[in-house]
């Protein structure tokens, strides 16, 4: 048993270098792909694609039924198990392919476009291949082959970036929004299955009760956390329109852009790392809180920075004709200064088998969610996105402090101090840079940009560098880097 810190230590170190290099490749694909895109095609293409969005993510929601994380958080799991989640999951993803196909000319209809019906019927696509690619996907993930699912990452990538571009220049508009994405389901799912080997059995639909309550209370909690990330696209493109939604949508991934190329696939290192030593509480809420402390000065500062440099960001990436996206952005911008650290709560919500309280924090939050939405809705995208962000720091951040002290073993001291030192010093540089701006307006856009993210990246290293805790993970970071390099 001694040598299974060290192991985790090795593993995770190497987890992380393959994670952060193949995100690393895919960041970069999809900057390339946020810009190009944005060059090829119009505002309305993206409303449009961005208008059927939700209605898909909605459906999709169901395609797994959660047995996915199920698989990885558990400590042991039979083969007979396993056979029944790939079953159930695959019946789940077929399901819902047929609801969305069936869905698609009510979707023409409550929009009012015939055009949403085919981009319906080829966003279906997807969710049968994901659901057939969910089981070994997680078995790689659970056995902590982060190496191949580091290339299986990148391999999606390229191929979904290249088919759309290659769409969109062929002059076949917003289709190139759909044709991405489902080529690059069916290369994950490929890769996925020439991977692990592992082939299914005869039919079973049986689930272990613990696998399935797990599961259930998880879907749950993406069900209503669905609300609080699509509701809003809806209503602005109902009531605003799709040219609007259109600008609305390109702030929205811009601002996703750095935290789900980070999060996500963060997570899937981390899942199973803490799950291996969820009754170790002191280790967990020391790799926990380390962790998040690199994941805050990696991605706030870029977010401040993004933030505080709205107009020449925008009108440097997407053109001068994109400008109406700056003020969505600088708000969506201000609510996605606590975002990376709060998303990492499921982490611990998850690995202590805590789904249920996920679950009924995740009602919580779209609610409150949902409220901020329909209250900014009469000033437009701009109004959402200044609900939304207000709505996070005043009604959901101080909620769930408190139930990280509930579950533990992170308080909600350590969860606030992670967010509030570099949200803090996100301020600061922000004050600076407005300072700054007059004299270097005449330099262009780039300089702007690049003095934004000096300041921001410059501030929060002075304030980690202070507190003990965030010089600590700095430091265990710098050693990481240099053992390497040795």
């Amino acid at each position: 048993m001694n040598a299974v810190p060290q192991q985790l230590g090795r593993i995770a170190l190497r987890g992380g270098a393959l994670t952060g290099a193949a995100q690393a490749v895919r960041m970069g694909i999809q900057f390339v792909s946020v810009v190009v895109l944005a060059r090829l095609l119009a505002p309305e293409d993206f409303g449009l694609v961005a208008s059927v969005g939700p209605i898909v993510a909605f459906v999709g929601l169901f395609q797994n039924l959660g047995l996915q994380q199920a698989v990885i958080q558990r400590s042991d799991i039979a083969p007979a198990q396993l056979n029944q989640v790939f079953w159930i999951s695959a019946l789940a993803g077929l399901v819902c392919t047929v609801v969305v196909a069936a869905l698609s000319p009510l979707v023409a209809s409550f929009y009012g476009d015939a055009r949403m019906t085919g981009i319906a019927l080829a966003a279906a696509m997807p969710l049968l291949l994901g659901s057939l690619a969910a089981l070994p996907l997680a078995l790689m993930n659970r056995h902590m082959r982060f190496g191949q699912l580091a290339i299986n990452d990148v391999l999606t990538g390229v191929t979904g970036l290249v088919a759309a571009i290659a769409a969109a220049y062929a002059g076949l508009g917003y289709w190139a929004l759909v044709i991405g994405p489902a080529i690059g389901a069916l290369v994950t799912l490929l890769a996925a299955w020439r991977a692990t080997g592992w082939l299914p059995k005869r039919p079973d639909l049986r689930v272990d009760r613990d696998i399935l309550s797990f599961g259930a209370n998880l879907t749950g909690f993406n069900l209503v956390n669905f609300f609080s990330r699509n509701l809003d696209n809806i209503l602005i493109g109902k009531f605003s329109g799709a040219i609007e939604l259109g600008y609305y949508d390109r702030a929205y991934k811009l601002l996703l852009f750095p935290l789900q190329n980070i999060n996500q696939p963060l997570s899937r290192l981390m899942v199973p790392l803490l799950s291996r030593i969820q009754n170790d509480k002191v280790r967990f809420r020391d790799a926990y809180l380390r962790t998040n402390w690199l994941l805050a000065f990696v991605t706030v500062p870029g977010i401040a920075a993004l933030t505080m440099a709205a107009e020449p960001v925008v009108a440097l990436l997407f053109g001068e004709r994109w400008l109406a996206v700056a003020p969505i952005f600088a708000w969506l911008g201000i609510a996605g200064l606590m975002q990376p650290v709060s998303s990492t709560t499921g982490w611990v919500f998850i690995c202590q088998g805590k789904t249920g309280t996920m679950f009924r924090w995740g009602i919580y939050s779209a609610l409150t969610t949902v409220i901020a939405f329909v209250a900014g809705l009469r000033w437009g995208a701009v109004g959402v996105a200044a609900a939304y962000a207000i709505s996070g720091y005043v009604l959901r951040l101080p909620v769930l402090a408190v139930l990280m002290q509930r579950v533990g073993p992170v308080s909600a001291v350590d969860f606030l101090l992670v967010q509030g030192l570099l949200i803090v010093a996100a301020g600061i540089a922000w004050l600076a840079y407005a300072e700054l701006q007059p004299m270097l307006t005449s330099h262009g856009n780039l300089v702007l940009a690049a003095t934004a993210a000096v300041l921001s990246y410059a501030v929060a290293l002075t304030f980690m560098v202070a507190v003990p805790q965030s010089r600590c993970a700095l430091g265990d970071a710098w050693r990481m880097v240099v053992r390497r390099k040795g």
